[in-house]
């Protein structure tokens, strides 16, 4: 099989791609005015999907170790997660 190679124009116009996705399906969520333990935590996880996603390709911190990739990462994670125990708390 041939190998496909992306050159980073290409793949960034993908992830741009998949973030345009991601924006559009929370946007309909919020505009059918749907809610439930389930539509938040998809709502919740398309926030860490796409804030990993920047912080990785967009802001070049893939390859970084330490302690820029580790915060970066912590709050894509741990905010969605505080919001999410909130809700679940409230019901």
């Amino acid at each position: 099989m041939a190998e496909v190679r992306y050159t980073s124009s290409k793949k960034l116009t993908i992830i741009w791609i998949i973030l345009i996705v991601l924006t559009l399906s929370s946007t309909l969520v919020g505009y059918l005015e749907l809610s439930g333990l389930y539509i938040v935590g998809f709502v919740l996880l398309t926030v860490v999907i796409k804030g990993q996603m920047i912080i990785d390709y967009y802001m070049g911190l893939k390859n970084v170790r330490g302690f820029w990739r580790h915060a970066m990462l912590g709050f894509v994670f741990v905010i969605p997660a505080i919001i999410y125990t909130g809700y679940i708390l409230s019901a």
